[in-house]
Order: structure tokens, then sequence, then C-alpha cells
């Protein structure tokens, strides 16, 4: 693995981590509302659908790789293009702020296993966040599979630590994550970061291009 692309990969995942999307609001929520250990359940739902649609776009970009690499360098750019994307979207958004109502419903495990996970699957844009995200980091001159297998990997850690420290921190940030005017503000930084990062990936000089 390339280590310059690996640490710009740890960068990026970590701007998209700290982001407080629908997943980081449902373990808050879950949190408050259920304690941190069962909230586990939901994090660990949630990864378990990242793990399924990071394998379904790796095994849609090893086809690519093996049999076109100038198709692969097209979706590259299209890598870049779409994180610039995101950090433009993160601007314009008008963000959703949680409910953290009491709900003196308890929810096992399973339950809250089965929230984090369809919350997570029922994204469509994932898999296509991942079949964009990857490429970027990707040496074409290196085994793949070792590749993906590190990025995989490592964004799990990332995002799982990142949710981990929401559902610890839960009742703090409680009022934060209430208050649309500092969410939106925290979004305009996240998409001028993302902006900035496609720009710089974009001016990277690879020996695979």
């Amino acid at each position: 693995m390339n280590t310059t692309l690996w640490i710009s990969f740890i960068g990026t995942v970590l701007i998209i981590g700290l982001t407080p999307g629908p997943s980081v609001l449902l373990a808050s929520a879950n949190s408050m509302n259920h304690g941190a250990k069962k909230t586990l359940g939901t994090i660990l739902g949630d990864l378990s659908a990242n793990a399924i649609q990071i394998l379904l776009s790796s095994l849609g970009l090893a086809s690519i790789v093996i049999t076109s690499g100038e198709i692969f360098g097209i979706i590259k750019w299209i890598g870049v293009a779409y994180l610039i994307y995101m950090g433009v979207t993160k601007i314009l958004s008008n963000p959703k702020t949680g409910d953290f109502r009491s709900n003196n419903t308890k929810k096992s495990f399973l339950k809250l296993y089965s929230e984090g996970f369809f919350m997570s699957a029922s994204n469509p844009k994932a898999i296509v966040f991942f079949a964009a995200l990857f490429p970027l980091f990707i040496d074409q001159h290196l085994a793949f599979l070792p590749q993906v297998l590190l990025l995989g990997v490592t964004y799990l850690m990332i995002d799982g630590i990142c949710l981990l420290m929401y559902v610890k921190f839960a009742s703090k940030l409680k009022s934060y994550l209430e208050d649309r005017d500092k969410v939106h503000a925290q979004n305009k930084i996240i998409g001028i970061l993302l902006i900035f990062s496609g720009l710089m990936l974009s001016l990277v000089k690879r020996t695979n291009s």
C-alpha cells in the first residue's frame, strides 16, 4: 500500500466520520435512550452494512482494474469530482437535527443492531460513495485485494471510533446536535475540508495514472 495515499485516506475518512449524519444521530439517540452498552448493537449494525457495501463496490472495481486501466483512471477523476460534490452539498445543505426525546420502549441488542444495519444499508448512495472514494487511494501497480482490504478495515475502524465517540458523549452532545446553526456551521467546515481534500488528491502525481 502506498503510505502517502493511505495517510490521505485516513484524513479524508476522519473528516467524513466526524460529520453528524443519520447514523451518528441514531447512535446518539439510542445511547441516551437505551445506554451506551446496548448502543454498541447500533454501531455494529452500521459497520456490518458498510462492510457489505465495501465488498460489493470492491468487486465492481476489481473487474474494472482487470479489464481497463484507462476506465479505472476515469473513475479516479470521478471520485475526485464526487468528493468535491460532497463538500459543496455539505456547505449548501439544510441540516437535520436529532430528536432526542426520551423513549421508554426497551429495545433488545438485536433490535438496535437491526436499526443500525438498515439505517446504513438503506442508503443507496453508499455503494456509489465507496466505489468513488476507494479508487482515489489505490495504486494500480500494487496488488488490488490487499489495498482494498486495508482501506476497508481502516474505514470501518475510523467510522466505528467516531460513532463510539458520539455515543460516549451523547448526553453532552445533545444540545449541540439539536442546534441547527451549530450543525450547519460544522457542515460548512466539513464541506470546505472535503473540497480541499478532493483538490489536493487531484494534484497528486501517481505512477499508476
